[in-house]
């Protein structure tokens, strides 16, 4: 391949290697494709005033549309200070919630503006929120049949029948449960009443009907997501956990279970799954993307990747991707959906929020239900870091029996606890060995701490890693975690944890956190749940750099590892990682990444994808021009392998390619002596910001690589030092770690660059020495 035709291919390189799914599934950059041409389109159609026309045959007032289509544009990622997000809510702020009188408009109207302007509007949110509550239905009145707690469409002050439905009351309590995240108080009865409503709403089959009244209703797709989110978030904030604070300590300690009227509503969301058909509904497709949004909401509350047999987020993806019109952007339903704004903004809420990475998996264990006995914890967890970072993110359960590697690998974290001594078959401690070796994070608690999960899990992690030095171990107040986020001593809540490679790859809280998270929106100012917060909090900032991880369509593949040291075919590029006394492998998927993007499409290279692993000695050597070196530690080597590294640069040709790990400084005072051993006459010199090593001419332009958080985070070039003989680089190291980041850790006290950056590097590095044999 010329290195022109490369040059061409390199801007598309980095979305091959970190969105790479499944040939015909649908792509991450074709979701954003869509979500930019949806917005472009709902933007094109607002009027001067800054609102949008009314929709047809809907008895809601007019401001319903402008505040569902503000909303939308705010969830794909409209900034709040862009001129339509400014128009909209300036005409949105015409209309009080009397004037409105209705539940959609007033809850959608309650979302914007909690999401665009919360401290300027908050008398008007807290005047929304007092007439939501006014509105809600009560005992003794008139709702055909007592249906106390749910809404009407209208606060009914006109009319004497109050007909509550699970519609409506889906957009009261989006509108409420907007308000309680923003900070302003929604009465914990208005929470349970409808909560006790919703239970006896849900038909036998486990669904709900639009009207609950009318029990010859049948369920629908669109009514069952609305009843499944609705309990989910009525649980969320009726402060009725079975757990309660007494005395510094938690009454009621894992007493929290899982809430079978939901589990029931997600069985007959998957015996009766699609993405083409709001089912049940009075005409085929009938509502489907007001479903589709429902769909998402409560899959993405439920902590759920799949329904049934489902990936949920992924099918419907893949549907609106292909039904969006090619040339307005738009989309168009059925019946009232036939209206491309409204059907628009349905689609843009499910994609835009039901791609939010994943930050955390909850993994499902043996015994039984023990591993979710604080059903809320990582939610809330979760939501509190995506609060500090500004990024909404998610968490999801996943079962460690059936998880694939490839799957585990989409959240950087994995927590997992109990009460009892974990069960786990072979294949569920395989898959969980699997995720830590490939640069999964493993977050472990005693729930309660009780004695039988500590002495359990502890023997799972000897069986896991029984080699030296990777066993449980206190860490001291000079690791990182305790500075991550906020600054924390041992002594606050002592933590465990297990070093892997790079990094500490799994810590362990023999303390109770997960009760104390669980009660993070009831009780937010107690002492002891601010501490689980922050260690929490710490952890999360320690073993991601604070680094969100990226959205649920980038899929990663996950490189094998079967080393050798036979020669490889000739016409192959060749890669070898130089053994030596010492850490020499921390790091050991980080060449067959960088191999692995090497070899794909656009690149083509030949690349041998296996990590040849030789000592400075060996007579393979010879095949191998390009030598990588990374460590932490001192490495050591005596006078005949400095004497053979010597040789294999000069007169022989090769280039060795080196990097401290996480920015080891023993690794970076031995180097530097090494190469005055090996290189008397040849100093170590900084590498000029104009060498072309740092340009297309050899490959990327990496005039704006980043620094990960434990470096400072800039945005400049890259640090490279190399020594020069006649005329090339035969020596490029980086004093920055490069290794521990193709492995995509992001732990906070690892000084490098991020995954991305890395990569770019050492892809011009190995193209430097393809073109400087």
């Amino acid at each position: 391949m010329s290195r022109s035709i490369r040059r061409t291919c390199l801007a598309t390189l980095l979305a091959a290697l970190t969105a790479a799914p499944a040939l015909g599934d649908v792509t991450a950059a074709q979701v954003q494709q869509a979500i930019q041409r949806g917005v472009a389109y709902l933007k094109s159609q607002q009027q001067p005033d800054g609102s949008w026309p009314a929709l047809k045959n809907q008895h809601q007032h007019p401001a319903g549309t402008t505040a569902l289509i503000a909303h939308a544009l705010l969830t794909a990622g409209e900034p709040p200070d862009s001129p339509a997000v400014l128009k909209a809510v300036a005409n949105l702020e015409q209309f009080t919630a009397d004037a409105i009188d209705g539940n959609y408009a007033v809850g959608l109207q309650t979302m914007v503006f909690c999401e665009a302007a919360p401290k300027r509007l908050a008398a008007r949110i807290g005047a929304n929120v007092a007439w939501i509550e006014s509105a809600q239905i009560r005992e003794g009145d008139n709702s055909l049949g007592g249906w106390p707690g749910l809404w009407a469409h209208t606060s009914n002050r006109k009319t004497e029948i109050r007909p509550g439905d699970d519609s409506s009351t889906q957009y009261a309590l989006l509108g409420l449960d907007a308000a309680a995240r923003a900070g302003f108080r929604v009465s914990p009865e208005t929470w349970r009443r409808c909560r006790a409503t919703l239970r006896k709403a849900q038909n036998a089959d486990g669904g709900w009907a639009y009207h609950p009244h009318n029990r010859a209703l049948k369920s629908t797709s669109s009514m069952t997501t609305a009843g499944v989110a609705g309990l989910i978030l009525t649980g969320l904030w009726s402060d009725d956990e079975g757990e309660k604070l007494v005395d510094g300590r938690v009454d009621g300690c894992g007493r929290g279970a899982n809430d079978f009227p939901v589990i029931r509503g997600l069985s007959w969301l998957a015996k009766n799954f699609t993405v083409k058909d709001n089912v049940n509904a009075r005409s085929y497709a009938q509502w489907r993307y007001y479903y589709l949004y429902g769909l998402e909401r409560a899959a993405r509350l439920a902590g759920v990747r799949y329904i049934g047999n489902h990936d949920w987020y992924r099918e419907g993806a893949e549907e609106l991707v292909t039904a969006q019109d090619a040339i307005s952007g738009a989309w168009m339903g059925e019946g009232t959906e036939n209206q491309p704004t409204l059907a628009t903004s349905f689609a843009l809420l499910f994609l835009a929020t039901g791609r939010a990475p994943v930050l955390v998996h909850k993994l499902a264990h043996g015994p039984g239900d023990d591993w979710n006995r604080d059903p809320h914890d990582v939610r809330r967890l979760v939501a509190a870091t995506s609060a500090d970072w500004g990024s909404f993110m998610n968490w999801q359960t996943i079962a460690l029996e059936d998880a694939a590697p490839v799957e585990l690998s989409q959240a950087p974290i994995a927590f997992f606890n109990g009460h009892k001594a974990p069960t786990l078959s072979p294949q569920a401690k395989a898959n969980l060995k699997a995720y830590i070796e490939q640069g999964g994070f493993l977050f472990a608690e005693a729930c309660c701490g009780d004695p039988q999960f500590d002495a359990g899990f502890r023997a799972l992690m000897k069986e896991l890693f029984p080699e030296p030095g990777s066993s449980l171990h206190e860490l001291t107040s000079e690791h990182a975690v305790w500075r991550a986020r906020h600054e924390l001593t041992p002594g606050i809540h002592p933590l465990w944890g297990i070093e892997h490679g790079c990094r500490t790859a799994v810590i362990y809280s023999p303390g109770d956190l997960s009760c104390y998270w669980n009660l993070m929106d009831a009780e937010p100012a107690h002492a002891m749940v601010v501490k689980a917060r922050m260690v929490g909090r710490n952890v999360i900032d320690y073993a991601t750099g604070r680094q969100p991880p990226p959205d649920k369509l980038a899929a990663r593949e996950v490189p094998t590892l079967e080393s050798g040291t036979e020669a490889p075919a000739r016409g192959v590029l060749r890669i070898a990682k130089l053994k030596y006394k010492g850490d020499w492998n921390l790091a050991p998927l980080s060449m067959p990444r960088l191999a692995d993007a090497l070899s794909r499409p656009p690149l083509n290279f030949r690349v041998d994808r296996q990590p040849y692993e030789l000592e400075a000695t060996d007579p393979n050597l010879v095949y191998y021009p390009l030598l990588y070196m990374h460590g932490r530690g001192a490495p050591a080597f005596n006078d005949a392998e400095v004497d053979a590294l010597r040789k294999h640069v000069h007169p022989g040709g090769g280039i060795i390619f080196a990097d401290a790990a996480c920015g080891g400084a023993a690794f970076d005072v031995a180097f530097r002596a090494l190469m005055k051993r090996m290189l008397p006459d040849n100093p170590l010199e900084p590498i000029p910001q104009d060498d072309p090593i740092y340009t297309r001419q050899v490959g990327f332009d990496l005039s704006q690589s980043k620094f990960n958080a434990g470096a400072g985070g800039a945005v400049a070039f890259p640090y490279l030092e190399g020594v020069k003989i006649e005329g090339r680089w035969a020596v490029i190291y980086s004093k920055f770690d490069l290794g521990c980041a193709l492995e995509r850790h992001a732990a906070i006290d690892c000084q490098g660059y991020t995954f991305e950056s890395a990569l770019k590097i050492a892809v011009n590095i190995v193209l430097y020495a393809s073109q400087h044999p």
